[in-house]
């Protein structure tokens, strides 16, 4: 009778944790080393590298796969020097000193015996103290550079806004899908039925969007989709900034100093005046075009500062129960220093400028 009762009992919570047992687990994606190819990344995880959504019209959204994958969020302090002057004099202390006492040797043998003379040793042993004394002097010129390298870095890191800091370490877990371009004017004429920007051009990024047009366009969009995978909606902070770097730790993913900038985005120096059409630059390394310049791009996180207890977070999204949102990239109208890849900007989330636009992303793979 016993044993009827246990088999019961165990047959019965058999039959209510079948539901567990056969839910797949979450799958775990191996994070992008930097270095391989998303083409390559895309078939090891057997995902298709590109997805479009057809907008109708003969209008369709391109997007690329990001890769999950690490990173340094925000703006890092600037790396100290390896090579001190200190380390460099004390070279130059001990191969100068190792010359004069050799020198001094010879001297004295010289008026000892009258005359001239050296050795093969002696010749070897001021040859290694030279090169001693000669590298020391070759470290210390890099040392002097180096200490005005961070010195100048350092100045500029300290007068960064408090937004970007401190940098701290970011995983995003999964892959997902980005926006190869931000949405156009054709792309959100065929959604909305009307165009809000200041400059008219088909391929040129809309533009007087605010938070809450973008939420808009992506809820209307996502209505109209059949296949349910293909939902949209804005990338969180994290995911943007991700996706913008594409492996790099410099200011902008086409280098670190502001004459890189007008090869990757349009900004003050290049723009004239005007946005551009989307994809006419550099393209960062997951294919992704005008991250940097032409228009400002709507993140869905609620605003939020770093906190110095940061130190390491996976795929963080600040709650969506805010009025004041963030926006990434920088514009057309903006110096390249605030179109770099950890520059932050805030504001209300129903504000409509000339130079505000976004991006979406695919989040199947992540929510």
């Amino acid at each position: 009778m016993l044993s009827r009762l246990r088999l019961s009992t165990f047959l019965a919570l058999l039959i209510l944790n079948l539901p567990l047992l056969s839910a797949e687990a979450p799958r775990v994606f191996p994070l992008w080393d930097g270095k391989e190819a998303i083409s390559s990344y895309a078939m090891r995880v057997n995902l298709p590298a590109t997805k479009s959504i057809d907008l109708g019209g003969g209008v369709a959204l391109e997007l690329v796969l990001i890769p999950a994958g690490q990173f340094i969020m925000g703006s890092e302090e600037p790396a100290k020097p390896t090579v001190t002057v200190a380390d460099a004099n004390w070279l130059i202390a001990l191969g100068g000193g190792g010359v004069a006492l050799l020198l001094l040797v010879l001297a004295i043998k010289s008026i000892q015996k009258r005359k001239l003379s050296f050795s093969l040793r002696f010749l070897l042993l001021m040859t290694i103290t030279t090169g001693v004394c000669l590298r020391g002097i070759a470290r210390r010129q890099l040392a002097l550079q180096e200490a005005a390298r961070y010195g100048a870095e350092l100045a500029v890191f300290n007068n960064l806004v408090g937004t970007e800091k401190p940098a701290h370490s970011v995983t995003i877990t999964q892959p997902f899908y980005m926006g190869k371009y931000t949405v156009t004017q054709e792309q959100y004429s065929a959604i909305i039925g009307a165009n809000p920007s200041s400059f008219k051009g088909a391929k040129l990024p809309v533009e007087n969007v605010s938070w809450d047009d973008a939420a808009a366009f992506c809820k209307k969009l996502n209505e109209l989709l059949k296949d349910k995978s293909l939902e949209v909606r804005l990338p969180t902070e994290a995911q943007w900034e991700y996706a913008c770097r594409a492996g790099t730790r410099t200011r902008f993913y086409s280098g670190d100093s502001d004459s890189d900038m007008p090869t990757a985005g349009w900004c003050e120096s290049n723009s004239g005046g005007t946005t551009h059409p989307v994809g006419q630059l550099k393209a960062n390394a997951f294919g992704l075009y005008d991250m940097h310049g032409n228009v400002w791009q709507w993140c869905q996180d609620s605003w939020s500062q770093y906190h110095s207890s940061l130190n390491s977070l996976s795929n963080p999204v600040e709650p969506n129960n805010a009025d004041a949102r963030v926006l990434r990239g920088g514009a057309w109208s903006y110096l390249p220093n605030e179109c770099c890849s950890s520059f932050r900007l805030i504001n209300s989330s129903d504000i409509r400028t000339f130079n505000y636009g976004f991006r979406l992303v695919l989040p199947g793979l992540v929510d």
